[in-house]
């Protein structure tokens, strides 16, 4: 008994849910790096930056290894979180593809189990559940949303964030009136916390959903196959006694 193959898009996600070892491992790797780029470059930056007074570091010149440093630290904070944040909904969603697995399989075996059945035994295989689609879109929609999110902090990072600190605090920033340059970076700059941390949020939503949705898939086909079973058991048994 062959299953109907899936349409377009789904085909393409069931086609990597074999993969699912692979996108786990990936997204542990995410974050490995995202923890190595803190401890090699975040950490060594930050302590640059503060090893002096407050007024030798805000009044360091563009060029000076205080700004540099405060570049470096704040460009790092535009994009390792995000990056870090991919990681972790690629380890979410390897484990929804090790749960879509988890279901497949169950409906295969059940398929199997019911072509042994005697012919006179009604036991239609019941339709892939619509919460099939859900999950794995949602799945899907997670990861594009955290990707979505990561693009937007390398854009900061190699865009406004560096332009707006590769100047002298006390002499250029600080001193920035209104209408400036400056300023209009520094809004950008913190315009982006407000909307892009919560779009974070969304995209791990997405993948919790996935993953909880899958789970009741599962349960759902232990259920039926157990009330098929029993069914079956019933009807032999009464034959048996007869």
């Amino acid at each position: 008994m062959t299953e109907e193959k899936a349409p377009f898009p789904f085909n393409m996600i069931e086609g990597m849910m074999p993969a699912y070892p692979m996108i786990a491992f990936m997204g542990w790797a995410f974050v490995l790096i995202a923890l190595l780029v803190g401890i090699f470059t975040l950490s060594p930056a930050q302590s640059t930056f503060f090893s002096d007074a407050k007024a030798v570091r805000e009044g360091a010149a563009a060029g000076s290894a205080f700004v540099e440093a405060n570049i470096t630290r704040h460009v790092i904070e535009a994009w390792v979180p995000q990056f870090k944040f991919l990681g972790l909904g690629l380890g979410l969603m390897g484990i929804t593809m090790a749960l879509g697995m988890i279901a497949k399989r169950l409906r295969r075996m059940g398929q199997v189990i019911v072509s042994h059945f005697p012919d006179d035994f009604p036991a239609p295989i019941p339709p892939i559940p619509t919460r099939v689609r859900v999950f794995q879109l949602s799945a899907v929609m997670g990861i594009m949303v955290m990707l979505a999110a990561l693009i937007v902090g390398i854009g900061l990072a190699t865009g406004v964030v560096p332009d707006y600190f590769n100047n002298s605090i006390a002499n250029e920033l600080n001193p920035a009136g209104p209408g400036s340059a400056l300023l209009s970076q520094l809004s950008i700059i913190s315009s982006y916390a407000f909307w892009l941390n919560p779009l974070r949020m969304i995209g791990m939503s997405f993948l919790f959903t996935a993953i909880t949705i899958a789970l009741t898939v599962i349960i759902g086909t232990l259920i039926t196959q157990a009330k098929m079973l029993s069914r079956f058991y019933a009807q032999t048994s009464a034959r048996a006694a007869a």
